[in-house]
């Protein structure tokens, strides 16, 4: 049954009324479309996706601009002749009922008696909804009536990211009722300048509005802690929400109308700042002799427009240590005149004059034993149909120390949840990650999950000492897709010893996923400048490269089944071999056997094992003070059936040119400096803040056409269709959210049925459903 009953309400009762003038639908009887912009004529089905689905007064249909074949973008435009004349005085928007994407936003209004002259504007702004991440939801305007047969709609933009507009239904409404025709005025557009928040103590503000009929505005509060004298605006220096109209009162020729601006009024006094500190009293701090020891912090305050920090300060034992921002974090080196416990005190202070502190007792010992500490503890990650449910995430507390232990081991277990499905049949890609002091987050184990079957697994990790100390944030991520979960151990083992050099840093090189073989870029990896800082004594990259794609239409059944020798330049000269192949039988890691293809060797890893990372020593170039590391993959290696290959052709050359699970390498590089002075550079800034993201996709179910629209801005991003078992079945890559956007993506090759969408870069995971019939 058609979804009609929502619209029968709307067109029985006035939805707005001026005195005895109630404002109605206009029946849509006699509608026709003589001019649209843009609409799809075949991707929605034959009935739908038309201009006239958008008033055919069923709200599962819909107008959808074209997105076969090609994009139009923004203005669309819709011209509609209503039969007859109509006192119109107002418009409504449905958006589809099944996305939340398209809905249409910013839009001018002209009416016409002969569909020829427009005349004057009679309606703009933008459209609101009650809520932008559901369907189904209204946005309207209401005017003075005027006489029109014709109504053009221009749509200037969307609140998606993307060059679709989606009207589920159109309605235009009148005034009904004795004395209630137009009186022969127009209606003119006002608009008043936004304020940006403001604060209590500001001085006061000059308003700038306009009529578009030329007439002068004036200016009042509605509501909030303000005055208006003119075109001035006075706060009374109290915390509030001010509402400002500016108006243009009409004359014999126009309409009255006002706009409205909003804007918040802020005491910054009840601000204060947050402040996360790295040290922690469950860890001595462990040095045989006594060393400079590094206290992190990171500070931050809300209103950051208004407010920031002015200085972090850590004070020992009464005397005071300036912290300099060092890559991202405050940071300030101790030297602790003696072992026993020590006052350590905390305070960061905003530009407000407000402050935060945090005191800490803090033992320095010169004594250290072996012990491993506990990190996961039965921690589950089990797919529910969000992305989020790939990640397990935790807080802990390590171990402290300068020159206590020459090793720390990584003892990751993984064992089978009590879930649906037990342990995942397939192997997943997955891996581990500490947050370093700055909030960026540092890959620690890379790792595929085994066929079916529980396994344990260790790696040395003492490269990445730096990190792994005090309060830590470690999370793992599985692409796991609901065929089963796993259960997650994760320990650290500290070896008491006198390490090689007392210090170490991590500065990350590469992290992602790259392109092997793209015709359009066969060598995707940044050649980056690298600078170890003064005091190095050692350095090496510590690298790790895991293939993956495979299948008939990937050259080589590249790249999880292609044996690859790439290259690490240095300076374009001097040359590190990279032989990226694993023998997985015996598996490498002991975990067999399995229930799948775990024998197989691949590029860089087996299932059930942690991906064992590349070390090139690059000592020999720190006399040279900085130099140009580049990564460059096998020259020889061209993915010949790819969409990037001008000579590719469907069903001559291979099978399918756009298949899509191209061949690819998850790659996360980093150089470790050593040294024994004190040394912070190398951890690399913090990423902006994560926006809060999500995925539509439009439309679903579909006959395997659809886009996908994001909440936020990605950036670069790979998206991957996985089968209802998690074998991605394709690949696509993307330098932005509006390429994303604007591409069409085709799985109508595919059998009918329930697919995953995963969208992802470096930082965010976004995952989704998608039902092809």
């Amino acid at each position: 049954m058609k979804s009609t009953i929502a619209l029968l309400l709307l067109l029985s009762a006035p939805l707005f009324s001026i005195g005895q003038c109630d404002t109605v639908a206009i029946a849509n009887t006699d509608w026709s479309v003589t001019y649209v912009d843009s609409e799809e004529l075949t991707g929605e089905g034959a009935n739908n996706g038309h201009a006239v689905n958008c008033f055919d007064n069923d709200s599962l249909t819909f107008w959808h601009t074209q997105w076969q074949n090609a994009n139009p973008p923004f203005p669309h435009e819709i011209h509609l002749d209503l039969g007859t004349v109509h006192a119109v005085n107002g418009i409504s928007l449905l958006s589809r009922d099944a996305s939340a994407a398209g809905k249409a936003k910013n839009f001018e209004l002209y009416l016409s008696m002969d569909g020829a002259d427009w005349g004057n504007l009679q309606s703009a702004g933008d459209f609101t909804y009650a809520d932008l991440n559901a369907g189904a939801q209204r946005g309207s305007a209401y005017f003075g009536a005027v006489d029109a047969r014709y109504v053009r709609l221009v749509v200037n933009s969307s609140y998606s990211t993307g060059p679709y507009l989606m009207v589920a239904e159109l309605n235009l409404f009148e005034y009904t009722g004795t004395g209630c025709a137009p009186t022969g005025q127009s209606n003119q557009i006002t608009s008043i300048d936004p304020i940006a928040d403001q604060s209590t103590t500001a001085p006061d503000l000059t308003l700038n509005g306009s009529a578009s009929s030329g007439l002068p505005v004036t200016y009042s509060v509605v509501s909030g802690p303000a005055t208006v004298a003119g075109s001035t605006l006075t706060l009374d220096g109290t915390a509030g929400t001010v509402t400002v109209r500016a108006e243009q009162a009409g004359d014999a020729t126009w309409y009255p109308a006002s706009a409205t601006t909003i804007f918040n009024v802020l005491d910054l006094s009840t601000y204060d700042p947050v402040m996360s500190v790295k040290l922690t009293e469950d860890y001595p701090i462990e040095m045989p002799q006594l060393h400079a020891y590094a206290l992190y912090a990171t500070a931050s305050i809300d209103e950051p427009g208004f407010n920031s920090i002015s200085s972090v300060v850590f004070n020992v034992d009464g005397t005071d240590l300036t912290a300099a921002i060092e890559n991202g974090a405050y940071t300030a080196w101790w030297t602790p005149n003696a072992y026993g416990v020590h006052a350590i005190t905390v305070t960061a202070t905003a530009s407000n004059g407000n402050s935060t502190s945090e005191t800490l007792n803090i033992d320095v010992v010169n004594v250290a034993a072996d012990q491993t500490v506990a990190t996961f503890d039965a921690g589950v990650i089990n797919f529910d149909g969000s992305g989020s449910s790939q990640w397990y995430t935790g807080s802990y507390t390590l171990p402290q120390s300068v020159g206590a232990y020459d090793h720390i081991i990584a003892n990751l277990s993984v064992t089978c949840p009590s879930v649906a499905g037990g342990c995942d049949d397939w192997d997943r890609v997955a891996w581990v990650e500490a947050k370093a002091p700055n909030g960026k987050w540092i890959e620690v184990i890379r790792y595929v999950t085994p066929y079916g079957v529980a396994c344990d697994h260790s790696i040395d990790v003492t490269d990445l000492a730096s990190i792994l100390q005090g309060k830590t944030d470690i999370r793992m991520f599985i692409e796991t897709w609901g065929t089963g979960g796993w259960k997650l151990d994760l320990d650290f083992t500290y070896e008491a010893g006198v390490p090689a050099y007392l210090y170490s840093t991590v500065q990350e090189v590469w992290h992602g996923n790259y392109n092997f073989g793209d015709p359009t870029n066969l060598q995707p990896m940044d050649t980056v400048g690298l600078a170890p800082g003064t005091g190095t004594e050692s350095a090496s990259i510590r690298l790790v490269t895991t293939g993956h794609g495979w299948g008939p239409t990937n050259t080589g059944n590249a790249a999880e089944f292609y044996h690859a020798n790439h290259n690490i330049i240095v300076n374009g000269i001097h040359s590190f071999p990279q032989d990226l192949w694993t023998d997985c039988n015996p598996n490498p890691d002991g975990c067999s056997p399995q229930s799948g293809t775990w024998q197989y060797d691949r590029a860089g890893w087996c299932p059930g094992s942690i991906a064992p990372p590349f070390e090139f020593d690059v000592t020999p170039y720190l006399s040279e003070g900085s130099f140009a590391l580049s990564y460059i993959f096998q020259e020889s290696y061209m993915d010949l059936c790819n969409p990037g290959n001008p000579n590719c052709i469907s069903g001559t050359t291979c099978s399918d040119c756009n298949d899509g699970y191209n061949p690819y390498y998850r790659v996360g590089g980093y150089l470790i400096s050593r040294g024994n002075m004190p040394n912070v550079v190398g951890i690399t800034a913090p990423a902006a803040l994560e926006q809060e993201n999500s995925m539509t996709i439009s439309p679903n179910p579909s006959d395997g056409h659809f886009t996908i629209q994001l909440q936020s801005e990605l950036g670069r991003s790979v998206v991957t269709v996985h089968d209802i078992s998690g074998k991605a079945l394709k690949t696509y890559f993307f330098n932005s959210n509006a390429q994303l956007a604007s591409y069409g993506f085709d799985l109508s090759n595919l059998a009918q049925g329930t697919y995953f969408v995963k969208v992802q870069n470096e930082n965010t995971t976004l995952a989704g459903k998608v039902v092809v019939r």
